[in-house]
């Protein structure tokens, strides 16, 4: 029998061609008049992200669906209850690609406090080699904030602190093996740090998290990089920020309004040379890929089998 799954986000061609091997995988047809040799009542699973989400409706639409699959650890806009209701079984992938997107985050810390595309794009231009040799800030020596921490921030922490930096973080509660200083109040480590970073989930209760409050009080001299959800940062107020120097520029590998933002608005990012942006890749890696793949199968073999799920996500700790 062949078991049908259909995927409504996009897949890294690693991972998609990992799944068609072993199933009838539906990439990106979002449409039953897409699929061509299936229909709705043949998709067993759907491979989704927290960000797209997948909804009662979409769930009432395949009848025959026994299961989920979030490809990251990201749940938020799944609505697990309602799965859970109709005997479907969700999943995700928590810290297959944790260590990728600690990577990207301290490599956009970097590139900002560095001027890594200031200084390339000015050498380009033919600007003095000598007039650009100004000091510049960097992690050494400077103090990080962490706004969540889980896998991701623990990561982060781990290696900003190798770089000689000092570690504080923002968290629902504290955590006893955490590392650095626990904040409470996220305007006392925004107002305590050179580098915000922010890694914490999505959802309705992070919801513009990072907002002109937090960046008034991270200052001129403070970076923000989100590597978390679009959502968790309030772009108008970030705008707004960066064009009045309230902070020293901003790393966004996510967007409100991704995967399709308007293109004033990236026109407007990409004016600003304190401003990197990469379209939500954080996470991906060859390493990644192959850690999701591995994941994604396991769960797919054992859901639709009827075996007992490692990753099996509940409802409470999707709203958490």
């Amino acid at each position: 029998m062949t078991l049908h799954v259909l995927s409504i986000i996009a897949l890294p061609p690693g991972l998609r061609d990992g799944l068609a091997r072993h199933y009838r995988l539906h990439d990106g047809a979002t449409s039953p008049s897409d699929w061509h040799d299936a229909s709705p009542a043949d998709v067993r699973a759907v491979i989704t992200n927290g960000s797209t989400g997948f909804t009662a409706t979409q769930m009432d639409a395949l009848p025959n669906l026994r299961l989920v699959c979030s490809m990251g650890a990201g749940t938020e806009n799944i609505d697990v209850a309602a799965a859970h209701a109709r005997g479907i079984q969700v999943t995700n992938a928590p810290g297959a690609n944790a260590a990728t997107v600690a990577d990207h985050a301290l490599g956009m810390a970097l590139a900002l406090a560095r001027g890594y595309r200031p200084l390339t794009e000015r050498l380009a231009r033919g600007e003095g080699w000598t007039s650009l040799r100004a000091p510049r800030p960097s992690l050494n020596k400077s103090q990080v904030g962490i706004v969540g921490m889980g896998q991701i921030g623990r990561l982060i922490a781990a290696r900003a602190a190798a770089c000689g930096a000092a570690i504080a973080y923002h968290n629902p509660s504290p955590k006893s093996d955490a590392p650095g200083v626990y904040c409470p109040d996220l305007l006392d480590l925004a107002r305590r740090s050179d580098f915000l970073f922010a890694c914490c989930p999505g959802g309705p209760r992070t919801r513009h998290l990072l907002n002109r409050e937090v960046f008034e009080a991270l200052g001129p001299a403070g970076f923000v990089i989100n590597v978390a959800r679009g959502s968790v940062l309030k772009t108008g107020d970030l705008l707004d920020a960066l064009r009045r120097g309230a902070v020293a520029g901003a790393g966004l590998d996510v967007l409100e309004e991704e995967p399709d933002p308007p293109a004033a608005l990236l026109a407007e990012l990409a004016a600003l040379d304190n401003v990197v942006v990469t379209p939500h890749i954080s996470g991906r890696s060859p390493a990644a890929v192959l850690a999701q793949l591995e994941i994604m199968l396991e769960s797919l073999g054992d859901g639709l089998a009827g075996r007992p799920l490692r990753f099996a996500v509940q409802a409470a700790t999707a709203a958490a």
